[in-house]
């Protein structure tokens, strides 16, 4: 019972509410090729050796992450992108990924969103002289780029790879 200046009220429940099943038609169109699209591509840049594909530890070098989403669903999106590469020896070595050497935090863009953002990411990732262990040096290792988007914190089926050859680490020659 609730009082309501000075008179009396009795509240009842109402009868539940039976409701219409959802059987009105809605229409996903996906995956269309027109509405959502992504390209993407790594590359290693700005080393000495490049035709040879020789990276000295001491060589500097940029890991240059692009992606180009197309498709008018991207933007009902917002996405936080993480980048990485993967180094596999070739024979005996060490697998390792670049974000453990320089930084997980520098691989994510954070915060895309499809309404404000650009549809064109480029992420380059600047590595320093000597961030390649010397232990490493003297393998050979085949280099995958990987990209994956995370919604709420959560992956949200939006990854790809890219391999990108077989690169070898050195030492440089000391000389007398």
């Amino acid at each position: 019972m609730a009082t309501t200046n000075g008179s009396t009220a009795v509240l009842t429940r109402p009868e539940p509410v039976k409701l219409d099943p959802l059987d009105g038609k809605f229409s996903i169109d996906l995956p269309s090729e027109r509405a959502l699209r992504a390209y993407w591509d790594v590359d290693i840049i700005g080393y000495e050796d490049q035709k040879h594909r020789v990276i000295e530890a001491n060589d500097p070098f940029t890991v240059l992450f692009r992606l180009q989403l197309a498709g008018s669903l991207w933007s009902c999106m917002r996405v936080d992108w993480w980048f990485d590469l993967g180094f596999a020896p070739i024979g005996a070595g060490k697998n390792f990924d670049l974000s453990d050497l320089v930084g997980k935090d520098r691989f994510w863009v954070k915060g895309w969103n499809g309404c404000e953002s650009g549809r064109d990411i480029t992420l380059p990732i600047e590595v320093p002289r000597n961030t390649i262990p010397t232990e490493y040096c003297g393998t050979v290792y085949t280099c995958t780029g990987r990209v994956q988007g995370y919604c709420c914190g959560k992956t949200a089926g939006l990854s790809g790879f890219e391999p990108i050859g077989q690169f070898d680490f050195t030492q440089p020659v000391i000389e007398d």
